[in-house]
């Protein structure tokens, strides 16, 4: 049994009247090169980890911007699910971004092989309104109840399991800035999913660096943002492919 899946994370790209920030205003080209790398790779799907676009003129363009963007995803041979960042609703309602993926829920599971794959919405504000038009403090973020019975229910079936969040249910402590990167409720998130026993890892965005952690026996994966990175690099696209015992991110063992 194999199943294969790209990540990309935070590519805050700048389009046409979008503030450039870092080396954003290159990230659509790396998409493209990484949703490619994806196709030859021979991925079952991709996961957006969320903060695809910088603001735009106005949210009309936007909307526009972010709807190009998605019939881009879809032009590669395999589906590409997401998961909400805070730069999604930096202009857009949160009614608009339901609009543009056809849905009426921002957080899902589906399966595959027998392994379940779960997207989490962290975008909430702390009196469960959601994050929308701007109406947020990106540091912030929390998972609303109704969201956490959801996940409560849904690891009640035993199942191999990995979770997909743009912000971070656990970081390093020692880094001075982790405290605005995590929701406010990661603990109790964490808890949940240490209870469940059958979750093996989760990837994360939002703070824009690799980085790779173990805990309460859960593997903590950050993927990094290409608009820090001068030019293209695979490791902003990584593939991970899961095995009969375990998982391998870029072909490896994390250790």
């Amino acid at each position: 049994m194999s199943i294969r899946f790209g990540l990309f994370s935070d590519l805050h790209s700048s389009l046409p009247h979008a503030p450039q920030r870092g080396s954003s205003a290159r990230t659509l080209e790396d998409l493209k090169e990484g949703l490619s790398r994806f196709a030859r790779e021979g991925v079952d799907f991709a996961v957006s980890l969320g903060d695809n676009l910088q603001p735009a003129s106005d949210a009309a363009e936007q909307f526009e911007q972010f709807r190009s963007m998605i019939r881009l995803w879809c032009g590669y041979g395999f589906p590409v699910h997401a998961v909400m960042g805070n730069h999604e609703f930096s202009q857009l309602s949160h009614a608009q971004v339901l609009e543009l993926f056809q849905t009426d829920r921002t957080y899902y599971s589906f399966t595959l092989g027998g392994v379940r794959f779960v997207l989490l919405d962290t975008c909430y504000n702390p009196d469960g309104g959601h994050f929308s038009e701007d109406n947020f403090d990106w540091r912030y973020g929390i998972v609303p109840e109704a969201e956490l019975a959801w996940l409560r229910e849904l690891l009640g079936e035993k199942r191999r399991t990995f979770v997909f969040t743009h912000g971070n249910l656990y970081f390093d402590k020692d880094d001075p800035y982790a405290a605005w990167y995590r929701i406010l409720n990661c603990e109790e998130i964490r808890a949940l999913l240490e209870a469940s026993g059958c979750v093996e890892a989760v990837f994360q965005g939002h703070h824009h660096t690799f980085a790779d952690a173990v805990c309460g026996g859960i593997r903590y994966v950050n993927v990094p943002s290409p608009e820090r990175s001068p030019v293209y690099t695979e490791s902003d696209f990584p593939v991970v492919t899961v095995t009969e015992d375990g998982f391998l991110y870029e072909g490896r063992r994390l250790s």
